[in-house]
């Protein structure tokens, strides 16, 4: 297995120090003022596993790892994904290097987009605590629930006589 894992450790550290070619797009005329914003609008959303040339297959199971062994496999995924802009903005601080290897390789086939002058900020949690990769981690079960009722929003101001319907 040290064999195996120090030939992915290499091919992540390849990943990481050649990132692809960005996406040729064709600003349209109207969006040339904002070129981060056609990025975004046309650049397509690809699995990290294409956008990096690794198959989310090449990585181990828990099981056959040591905490080490996925301490190291996790700082040469977060250069991979450094190295395509991508930033997964959602890990809870607390997360032990067991759970975060499983995240890390479980959202491998995740489509993001490459963007290299914005950058693409990866949000894996569900919002439902029963299916967050957090697990217990996870402060979606905390979070508010937006209002979806009449009872619960704010009443609409109806006095504002300056306000004239265009039609």
């Amino acid at each position: 297995m040290e064999k195996y894992l120090t030939q992915l450790l290499e091919d992540l550290e390849t990943a990481a120090n050649n990132p692809p070619q960005p996406s040729y797009i064709e600003i349209p005329p109207h969006m040339e003022p904002v070129p981060d914003a056609a990025e975004l609008a046309l650049v397509p959303f690809k699995p990290i596993s294409d956008w990096t040339g690794i198959d989310a297959r090449v990585f181990p199971e828990m099981i056959q790892l040591s905490a080490n062994q996925m301490e190291k496999l996790n700082q040469a995924i977060f250069r991979v994904l450094e190295s395509i802009h991508v930033e997964i903005i959602d890990i809870p601080e607390e997360i032990s290097p067991e759970r975060l290897y499983d995240v890390l390789t479980l959202c491998w086939d995740d489509p993001v987009q490459y963007l290299p002058s914005s950058g693409f900020d990866l949000e894996l949690c569900t919002g439902d605590p029963d299916t967050c990769p957090y697990g217990e981690l996870c402060y979606c079960d905390t979070q508010g629930e937006f209002p979806d009722d009449e009872a619960n929003r704010p009443p609409l101001n109806t006095t504002d006589n300056d306000f004239v319907i265009p039609f």
